[in-house]
């Protein structure tokens, strides 16, 4: 941004489009606008603060922008609209001026992300796998061919899978266990908007003789058509056999077997990839530091000695659970071999002398309350968390434990979905105990809850609830945004969870004597309500209460919030009221604000 001035880039083949929106944003910004051809011939990511961007570049380059600037997209009637985030939006061909306006202003007050140092997304890449594996991977991910990945539970076969499609052509992608994968199930995956899908198969050796046709009937047209018009498809499958076991056991048709294996990847278990266990823990512990904000990660050589003697059973899924274990409990650097963490009894790293680092004691007034709930938390947390491991793996091998299929489905289904509650909940306690004295900062409330809102975007389609949501004008409020977005989380994902199918969730901000934010949503038969009413007296037993709603009231009332709730008609509007001005301080690990 130039003195002050933010500079737009417009890229779309359209010359009216390109000419209408420098006409509408001149008097605010300087406004760069090429054709599709201009743009990937002379690329301009460094100098431009935001683009605005027609749905006919490469899906590949507005990917490549998205991962620097806020992107508004310009999309058609029939396009298939790019995924929402906090820094994109889209509108229509057909907009109206002050609509585009109000959305470009919007984007550049959020300003640039702040670098952390993630990858941007899904990499084919060494040591994450294997050298032949990477020159596979790229080789189809340039092609619209079949792919068959081979490997033992844990190589990463489905990240694999996502990352070639991403590099690919775009479209969608859509992830099928053998067994739920049917012609149906195809087509209802095709009854959107028309374009580009990925189908990923996993467990091929397990599909059913009637599927196997249909995926051939694939294989020859390309595709499906829907009403809504024509789907090319692409066929990436898994399955746990060597390739070689695979071709001498599958039940898999021999003409669907040599089509689908045009691309054959092999993903080697670690214990036959020992020459490349220090490199790969040394880019999966960097990558762990980065996310979780700590310093970077470093061992000695006996510790890498000890990663690259180890049998992993998981293999990269292990050892990505026992670097990330290690690098969140550990906190001097080198890692050592005492500091490792396999899971495996000992949950605490060891002292220098070898001995475990001792369970420190409270003394009379040196640790608060809320501190020791919060080291028992942590300890149940990790307790839970290695059994979790095993159940998975057993979910993982039922098909071999079990006869009658349909008792199969049902138990992986309800083995796998206990799971993911309980490790949600384990997940949640965690998270929870690492927040302290709040650090609050001047933020607007959008900027709070559009990447909340964005991450519930999967459950609220899963549940079919509607959201009735429009970025608020910039009101800003002072809070510690990381604990006050995770309260926002743990309040939503509480009321997503009991509405009912088709219902509708409000969420509109409010602004009085405060700044505050009401989620509205019918409530006949909803707990949340209710639920809620109890957390308010003061009176009430939290034992009985999720935690999650405990959580959110806990993280909202220690950074001068407080919660409100209502009802109207039938209607239940829980309102959080946050503070919005620097006179507060912290005090006994609280905020002073709007309870005081």
């Amino acid at each position: 941004m130039v003195s002050g001035v933010p500079r737009i880039c417009v890229i779309d083949n359209s010359a009216v489009v390109r000419e209408t929106i420098t006409i509408i944003l001149a008097d605010e910004a300087d406004v760069v606008a090429l054709s599709v051809a201009e743009y990937l011939r002379h690329p301009v990511t460094p100098d431009a603060d935001l683009f605005i961007v027609g749905d006919d570049l490469p899906a590949a380059s507005a990917r490549a922008l998205g991962q620097s600037r806020p992107i508004l997209w310009l999309q058609g009637e029939q396009t298939p609209l790019h995924q929402v985030t906090a820094r994109s939006t889209i509108i229509r061909r057909s907009f109206h001026p002050e609509e585009i306006r109000s959305d470009v202003r919007r984007l550049l007050r959020q300003g640039p992300p702040a670098p952390d140092g993630r990858a941007a997304g899904p990499i084919i890449d060494y040591p994450v796998f294997s050298n032949e594996a990477t020159v596979l991977a790229r080789r189809a991910a340039a092609t619209d061919l079949p792919v068959l990945i081979c490997g033992e539970p844990g190589t990463g076969k489905a990240r694999l899978g996502r990352a070639i499609h991403a590099l690919g052509k775009g479209g969608r992608f859509v992830a099928f266990a053998a067994a739920s994968c049917t012609e149906a199930a195809i087509q209802q995956v095709a009854h959107i908007a028309p374009g580009a899908l990925t189908v990923f198969i996993d467990e091929i050796n397990n599909l059913a003789a009637d599927v196997q046709q249909v995926l051939l009937g694939l294989l020859d047209t390309g595709g499906v058509f829907s009403d809504h018009g024509w789907h090319s498809i692409r066929l990436i499958c898994a399955t746990r056999l060597s390739f070689e076991a695979f071709r001498s056991t599958s039940a898999l048709d021999t003409d669907l077997f040599y089509r689908l294996s045009i691309f054959p990847v092999r993903l080697l278990p670690l214990r036959e990839r020992a020459g490349d266990i220090p490199a790969l823990a040394q880019h999966v512990a960097t990558q762990v530091a980065r996310s979780l904000s700590l310093e970077p990660a470093t061992f000695t050589p006996r510790a890498i000695d000890r990663l690259a003697r180890y049998y992993w059973f998981g293999n990269l899924a292990e050892l990505e659970t026992v670097l990330t274990r290690t690098l969140a409990l550990t906190d001097h650097r080198p890692l050592d071999v005492g500091d490792l963490l396999f899971g495996f009894g000992r949950l605490l790293p060891q002292a220098a002398g070898g001995a475990a680092i001792p369970t420190p004691r409270r003394s009379e007034g040196a640790t608060s309350p809320e501190a020791a709930v919060g080291l028992i938390i942590n300890e149940l947390a990790h307790e839970f968390k290695n059994p979790m491991v095993t159940i998975k793996t057993i979910a993982q091998h039922l098909e071999h434990l079990l006869d009658d299929q349909t008792g199969r489905e049902q138990v992986a289904r309800l083995t796998g979905e206990a799971v993911d509650r309980m490790d949600r909940a384990l997940e949640n306690l965690l998270q929870f105990t690492r927040f302290r004295a709040p650090s609050p900062t001047d933020i607007t409330l959008n900027a709070l809850l559009a990447p909340c809102l964005t991450d519930l975007t999967p459950t609220l389609a899963e549940r079919r609830v509607l959201l009735n949501y429009r970025p608020p004008d910039p009101l800003p409020v002072f809070v510690d945004a990381a604990q006050v977005g995770y309260a926002f989380e743990n309040l939503l994902r509480a009321i997503i969870r009991d509405l009912p199918e088709g219902k509708t969730l409000s969420v509109r901000p409010v602004a009085a004597e405060t700044v505050g934010v009401t989620f509205e949503f019918p409530s006949p038969g909803h707990p949340v309500g209710s639920k809620l009413a109890t957390l308010l007296d003061q009176e009430a037993d939290e034992a009985t209460l999720p935690l999650g709603l405990v959580f959110a009231k806990s993280l909202i009332e220690r950074n001068g919030g407080r919660i409100d709730i209502g009802n109207d008609a039938g209607i239940t509007a829980v309102t959080v009221w946050l503070p919005c001005n620097e006179v507060i301080a912290p005090e006994n690990g609280k905020i002073t604000g709007l309870n005081s």
